[in-house]
């Protein structure tokens, strides 16, 4: 009785243990009935399987598709309408008749230095006038005496050299003070020495001070600009510059202005290649009358426009695998194939392809994922 009861007590589990195996390997059979098939690069979507309704195909084809030359630009002053103002002399500042965003005029009044230097081109200037009018009372003399025989030619000679040796002295003197500014004609002297705007324009930058002495030579004042044009410098890559020429129209976006176009035309390619990015310099004139444009502002410019006939897929359909990109085409009824392809640049919803595909292959827009 005893080895009955044992009996029956261990064939429950044991039936239990088997009724679950048995619902197990059912379920395996069922999840087999829609399980993909996987032979190589192939991949088969079972007919009862859920994928098979949500799995779209397209044909390739050849799509007209417009292309661009388009780089990455920002706005510059033009060069021959930007000044950096240095200290003509060291000294110290004494006033500044400026300040950023001014407008001025060509020959205005920037700053004023207390320059030593200044002051001794002064003093220079004032001695050789004295000296030249010296010279000149001491010809006339020479000549009158000369007149009643008391001298002889030889000290007419002398008194010639010496005025002209004089003149020669006030004009070396009245040119020194007019490179730096002043015209001794009509500018009193003992004057400080004044700074003049060399040019129409707006005053981008002031980095001095009234009471600091400035002895660098190098080191600007104040930085002006003509910005009623300016520059627009693109950087186009090595392989699109033969696309580009002196002239050819450009429309231009600025992050500035991002619903608006502007159009201008080439005003000059660089020759030669920065060795660093592999591109060239194109610079584009344009109008600035409203002031709208600003040095530093990003822009992006389209050089060149066309259309062409290119093999292209939807982006959607493209699948990364590793570090290659691949579609999967159809190769049979609800079978497909993973294929490597070489894409060039999206255009819109679609990618251009450069090989791997030819027109009429059909392959899967959507999904691909869920294939691997």
């Amino acid at each position: 009785m005893f080895r009955l009861r044992l009996a029956s007590v261990l064939l429950v589990p044991s039936l239990l243990v088997l009724s679950a195996c048995d619902g197990v390997v059912k379920s395996a059979k069922s999840d087999d009935s829609t399980a993909l098939v996987h032979e190589g690069n192939r991949v088969t979507v079972p007919p009862s399987s859920p994928l098979v309704s949500r799995l779209q195909v397209e044909a390739v084809q050849m799509t007209t598709v417009q292309r661009q030359v388009a780089a990455p630009a920002s706005v510059e002053a033009d060069p021959a309408r930007y000044a950096r103002i240095l200290p003509p002399l060291s000294g110290r500042i004494l006033a500044l008749f400026v300040r950023p965003g001014d407008t001025v005029r060509q020959g205005e009044q920037l700053l004023t230095i207390d320059a030593p230097d200044f002051v001794t081109a002064q003093t220079d200037y004032a001695k050789s006038r004295s000296l030249l009018s010296q010279t000149d009372r001491a010809l006339i003399r020479q000549q009158d005496l000369a007149e009643h025989g008391i001298v002889g030619q030889k000290d007419i000679d002398q008194a010639k050299t010496d005025r002209d040796s004089a003149l020669s002295d006030l004009n070396r003197t009245k040119d020194r003070l007019r490179l730096l500014g002043m015209d001794p004609d009509k500018t009193e002297l003992g004057s400080p020495l004044i700074v003049r705007s060399p040019l129409t324009g707006k005053v981008l930058e002031v980095s001095t001070a009234p009471g600091e002495y400035r002895n660098d030579p190098t080191s600007p004042l104040m930085t002006l600009a003509d910005l009623s044009t300016v520059w627009v410098t693109a950087n186009v890559q090595e392989k699109d510059i033969h696309y580009v020429h002196k002239g050819d129209p450009v429309a231009a976006s600025f992050a500035a202005y991002p619903n608006e176009t502007f159009r201008g035309k080439v005003l000059f390619v660089a020759d030669v290649l920065d060795p660093d990015t592999r591109t060239a310099k194109v610079r584009i004139a344009f109008s600035n009358e409203d002031g709208r444009f600003r040095p530093a502002m990003f822009a992006t410019v389209i050089l060149k426009t066309w259309d062409t006939s290119e093999l292209t897929v939807p982006t959607s359909s493209l699948v990364m695998a590793g570090d290659h990109t691949t579609v999967f085409v159809q190769v049979a009824p609800n079978t497909y194939e993973q294929r490597t392809v070489q894409t060039a640049e999206q255009q819109g919803t679609r990618t251009i392809l450069k090989g791997g595909l030819q027109v009429g292959e059909h392959v899967l827009t959507r999904e691909g994922a869920l294939l691997q």
